[in-house]
């Protein structure tokens, strides 16, 4: 395999490893989010609008990272640009996603929170394949509208 396979097999990796994240997030399979990091990973995140953040270290801990989503009926985490630089067994990256968090409110209402997320990733290869050693979540801003639930729209 030449070097430039290799980097193109990597990156198709790292990118199935964000978008696997994403889907352990939205289902709630905590034990599958946890298994995405290696055994010492790192995940540091924190409230919207909050200056202080919070790093949970080990897959205890980190498998724990979106229990917060509890809050909302359902969540959507839709992955877009995922830019990586490959090292050899180490790989550091860039991810975007929009997050869409809907809640239901006091008076029975619906409403969307919708937040564009940039995660700052290092990556590690391990034997069981590419996980993360560290992803850092930076919120960028919130939005907040009315929302529907599924219906008809014919």
């Amino acid at each position: 395999m030449t070097e430039q396979q290799s980097t193109d097999s990597a990156r198709i990796a790292l990118r199935a490893l964000v978008d696997e994240y994403a889907l352990a997030s939205d289902t709630a399979d905590f034990e599958r989010f946890g298994s995405l990091f290696t055994v010492d990973g790192e995940f540091v995140t924190s409230l919207p609008g909050a200056s202080e953040s919070v790093t949970l270290r080990g897959r205890d801990q980190v498998k724990l990272g979106p229990s917060g989503n509890q809050v909302f009926e359902r969540t959507f985490h839709a992955v877009h640009n995922h830019v990586v630089d490959v090292e050899g067994d180490r790989a550091k990256g860039i991810t975007y996603c929009t997050a869409r968090h809907l809640l239901r409110k006091v008076d029975n209402s619906l409403e969307v929170v919708l937040a564009p997320i940039q995660y700052v990733d290092e990556y590690e290869l391990t034997d069981d394949g590419w996980k993360f050693a560290r992803r850092e979540l930076e919120w960028t801003w919130i939005e907040r509208r009315p929302a529907e639930p599924p219906a008809p729209w014919w």
